[in-house]
């Protein structure tokens, strides 16, 4: 009795040892004076700091500055510090109110949190650069063209554990905390956000979320899409949640998802209806095609299902789910990465009206380089071409891996993606097939 004793005792030492603390990163926020301006290891505590260009040729062409602001969260979904997250929306409104903006938010999944070391964190300010970049392209010569980019990283307890096999084992927990912060904390974070977007027109606000952060966004934001499928104007739906929410490898089940499918698939879309919700899923995510179903199975071991069809949707992750997948993104050719041809912004005028053509279907493909976003075909019968709602099926060539979300190919992608839901019809196109 003495031994297990002593071995729980351990096992509990251990576990409390590898716990990250419940506790914030991000504890200040300077005066516009003194604010911090560089990478964002170098502003570790800071709640707002300007990015800093780092060299590379895209940052080149960007003259407007970038902002990176962080929101954390704790356990429960509240705010960890309230006062430190109005005075970022503060931030984020003045500079409104001298500048258009492009709101870019990002959540981030298991394993990760706001911290200055974590990967995420980088790879998300480098991502900010690009898009600055490409949507000053799309606005030269526009109204648009004063407009700042400014990203927002939503953090939270992603990470618990550092010690295996508590780190695996955080699964349920953690899943379940992020879909908590989406119903909690991060609503009132992107009502704040929504309610800059919509003061003046050329403001954009594009959510995008990873894994568990993917479950995080679309629980905050689930109730106002299917909403506005209800108030249609002249047959397009409205964007009252943001102006368009990406999610890249979500961790969610399916089920989640059967209402919304359902309303787009029924509804006679408008040809000038722009995407809402795009859903990209990597073929080789493993941790959403072989881990999520186990770990939903046990989750779900107990509870009651009207159809085994019903069954398979609440254990399989959205992008896995074939019934609900609209779209695949893959490459025209198969040559390995590192021969792939480099792409240019300055190709923005020939995919603007490759987009367009998409758009109202008079294209089923829309490439870039050497990647295709193609319509599967029954996507391709009336309206649905329009449906707003993509589920996107992704070649293991433009995203590797479960975490591997911010590879050049994808990168490339996604910022020209996110350009073009700006456009507005002007740009001269060829609309035949």
């Amino acid at each position: 009795m003495r031994a297990l004793q002593c071995v729980l005792i351990l096992l509990t030492s251990i576990a409390v040892a590898a716990c990250v603390p419940n506790a914030a990163f991000r504890t200040r926020i300077a005066e516009d004076a003194g604010l911090c301006a560089g990478q964002p290891d170098g502003c570790a505590d800071d709640v707002w700091h300007r990015l800093s260009p780092v060299g590379e040729e895209i940052t080149a062409a960007t003259r407007h500055p970038v902002h990176l602001g962080f929101v954390e969260f704790d356990d429960q979904g509240a705010l960890h510090r309230p006062e430190l997250k109005d005075a970022l929306i503060e931030r984020v409104r003045a500079l409104g109110t001298q500048h258009p903006l492009l709101i870019m938010v990002f959540a981030h999944g298991w394993k990760h949190n706001a911290s200055a070391g974590d990967p995420n964190v980088k790879d998300f300010a480098d991502e900010l650069r690009r898009i600055a970049a490409a949507d000053e392209l799309v606005c030269a010569g526009r109204p648009c063209a004063d407009r700042h980019v400014v990203g927002i990283y939503l953090g939270w307890r992603g990470l618990s554990a550092t010690l295996e096999p508590f780190k695996e084992l955080s699964f349920w927990n953690r899943k379940s905390r992020a879909h908590r912060v989406g119903t909690d904390g991060a609503m009132e974070v992107l009502a704040d956000l929504k309610k800059i977007d919509a003061a003046q027109g050329d403001n954009r606000l594009v959510l995008v979320g990873h894994s568990f952060g993917g479950a995080l966004l679309y629980t905050a934001t689930q109730q106002l899409l299917m909403r506005d499928t209800a108030f249609l104007n002249q047959g397009t739906v409205s964007r009252m949640a943001a102006d368009l929410i990406v999610l890249v490898n979500p961790a969610f089940e399916a089920a989640r998802f059967t209402s919304l499918e359902r309303r787009g698939r029924m509804l006679k879309h408008s040809l000038t209806q722009r995407p809402i919700l795009a859903v990209f899923t990597s073929r080789d995510d493993t941790a959403t095609s072989k881990a999520f179903p186990i770990g939903r199975t046990l989750g779900t071991l107990f509870q009651q299902h009207s159809s085994a069809e019903q069954r398979r949707q609440n254990r399989t992750a959205l992008g896995h789910y074939e019934p609900f997948q609209t779209h695949d993104l893959d490459l025209r050719s198969a040559a390995p990465g590192n021969q792939k041809e480099t792409l240019q912004l300055s190709g923005f005028a020939e995919y603007a009206c490759g987009w367009q053509n998409f758009q109202v279907g008079a294209s089923d493909t829309w490439s870039i380089g050497d990647i295709a976003l193609r319509r599967r075909p029954r996507m391709t019968q009336g309206t649905l071409r329009q449906d707003p709602y993509l589920n996107v099926s992704v070649d293991r060539g433009i995203i590797a891996s479960h975490s591997d979300i911010w590879g050049e190919r994808f990168s490339e992608f996604l910022y020209r993606f996110v350009a073009v839901q700006s456009l507005r019809s002007g740009v001269p196109c060829n609309r035949e097939p």
